[in-house]
Parts: structure tokens; C-alpha cells; sequence
């Protein structure tokens, strides 16, 4: 449309020219004709370039639009998923405190009552104890009452048996004297002077095993031991032993009466000479009397 103005624009102004200078001006005309029409070409190709530009364009945002609206939907479904879920773990998280407070609750008054039980069981586990430590006490110490007192009955039930065996004592070294005299007064005098020495043997094994099983600390005690020991070397001074067994050792041979009783608290196979009832007498080496005696063993 524009060059056909153009056409006409120039044909009147040939026409106009032609009287002056119509060769020149014409030549001009289409000149600039040509010019003209080269610009319009070169715009008409821009322009269809930029029109084909702007239809890939208009495509590409079509389909990033597309894009956008899908990334949209998908976005509005994670926006309601995470609003549901979001919800639920309200709900959850709701639930689960209020379990932990019931139970918490339950938990504290279970412990609670469990406190107080145990308190309770402590109270009365504190006031038996303390009644049987009372008790208890009592008991000592009236035992210890008891046990004092017979210590001290026992204690002066020994000091009377070794008074009386001190004054027995005295008779029998009276009687001792006489020996030697007795063979030479009598005229079976031999005779009559060992059943003298027996009884006199007897009677000072008798005090030697009250005094064995005495404590020492008794007051005469050592007093009567020496006494006794004084008895044996007189009868000893006189051809007359009284051989010493007490506490040694038994064996097989030995020439006695022994009777046996068993005794865990010795080391096995130990048997240990406990008791004399009656002693051994030489006289002159010559065993006049075998003796009886009494033997522990742990066989």
C-alpha cells in the first residue's frame, strides 16, 4: 500500500519536473524508489524474523506457563499434604502428651502409694527390730547377770573343792611319813605299806585331774599343785613312781585299761590321753599297778 502511494507521489513530481528537468529528476525518483524499497524489504524480513522470534517466544512461555501451572497443582497437593500432615502430628503429638501425663499422673501416684507402703513397712521393720534389740538386750543382759553370778558360784565352789583338797592333802602327807616305818612295824609289812601307797595314789590322781580341769587362776590352785608334785617325789624318794600319762599320746602295747570316746576337734588319727582313774605304779621299776585311764581320738 505504502508503495503505491509512492509510485504516485513520484509520478507527480516527474510530472511537475518534467518541464525543468525531467531526465534528472526522474533518475532521482527512482533512486530513491529503489532505496525506498530495498529499506522496506530489509524491515518487511526483520520484521517477519521478529515475528517468527515472538511466535517461539510466545511458545515458550505457553509452555513454561504450563510448566508453572503444573508446578502450581503439584505445590497447592504438597501445601495440602503438609497441611494434613501437619494436622495429624498436631493430633499425634496432642494424643501423646496426654498419655504421658495420664501415665506420668498414674506413675506419680504409684510411687506415691508405693512410698508410703514401703515408709510404712520401714516404720514397723524399724519398731520390731528395735523391740527385738530390746528384747534381746534384756536377755544379755540378764545371761550376763546370770553367767557373772555363776562365775563367781563357780569360782568359789573351786577355792572350797581346793581347800578341801588342801586339807586332805595335809592328812595324806601325814600319812606319807609313815611309809618305810609301816614294813618295819607290821610283819607282812610289804604288803600292807603298797595297799597303802595305792589308795594314797589314787586319792592324789583324784586332786591332780580336779586340778586339770580347773582353771589355774583359782585362787590355792598352784599352791596345791606343788603340794601334789612335793607328794610324788616323797613316794618317788620311797622306791614308789607314780608314772605321769596325763595329756600324751596312746599307742598300741601301752600295759592299760583305756576306754575310748571320740573327739572330732583332735587332727585325724590323733589319740590323746584325757583322764587317769587310776595310775600306774612301779615300784622299783616293777609295775606294781597298771593303770585305768581314759583316751580321746579322732580316728
Amino acid at each position: 500500500m505504502n508503495r503505491v502511494y509512492l509510485y504516485i507521489l513520484c509520478s507527480a513530481i516527474t510530472i511537475i519536473a518534467f518541464s525543468a528537468n525531467a531526465s534528472d529528476s526522474l533518475q532521482v525518483c527512482l533512486d530513491k524508489i529503489q532505496a525506498t524499497d530495498v529499506t522496506v524489504q530489509t524491515i518487511q524480513r526483520e520484521n517477519d524474523a521478529l515475528k517468527t522470534e515472538l511466535n517461539s517466544l510466545n511458545s515458550t512461555i505457553s509452555a513454561q506457563s504450563s510448566e508453572i501451572d503444573s508446578l502450581k497443582s503439584v505445590l497447592e497437593e504438597i501445601n495440602n499434604s503438609v497441611i494434613v500432615l501437619g494436622d495429624s502430628l498436631d493430633i499425634n503429638i496432642s494424643s501423646a502428651r496426654e498419655q504421658i501425663r495420664s501415665n506420668s499422673d498414674a506413675l506419680n501416684q504409684t510411687i506415691s502409694e508405693k512410698s508410703q507402703i514401703g515408709m510404712w513397712i520401714f516404720i514397723v521393720l524399724a519398731l520390731v527390730v528395735a523391740s527385738i534389740a530390746f528384747i534381746f538386750g534384756r536377755l544379755l543382759a540378764k545371761r550376763g547377770n546370770e553367767v557373772t553370778s555363776l562365775s563367781a558360784k563357780a569360782d568359789k565352789l573351786n577355792e572350797e573343792i581346793v581347800n578341801r583338797l588342801s586339807t586332805e592333802m595335809s592328812e595324806l602327807q601325814s600319812i606319807s611319813k609313815q611309809i618305810g616305818s609301816i614294813s618295819t612295824a607290821t610283819d607282812g609289812g610289804i604288803d600292807t605299806e603298797q595297799k597303802l601307797i595305792t589308795t594314797l595314789a589314787d586319792r592324789i590322781t583324784f586332786m591332780e585331774m580336779t586340778l586339770y580341769k580347773m582353771d589355774s587362776s583359782v585362787r590355792g590352785h598352784r599352791q596345791l599343785s606343788r603340794s601334789i608334785k612335793q607328794m610324788k617325789d616323797n613316794l618317788l624318794a620311797n622306791g614308789y613312781e607314780l608314772v605321769d600319762m596325763l595329756g600324751k599320746d596312746y599307742h598300741d602295747g601301752m600295759k592299760v585299761t583305756a576306754n575310748f570316746v571320740e573327739d572330732e576337734n583332735l587332727p585325724e588319727g590323733k589319740q590323746i590321753i584325757s583322764g587317769i582313774i587310776k595310775p600306774q605304779i612301779n615300784y622299783h621299776g616293777k609295775m606294781i599297778q597298771s593303770a585305768q585311764i581314759t583316751v580321746n581320738q579322732n580316728l
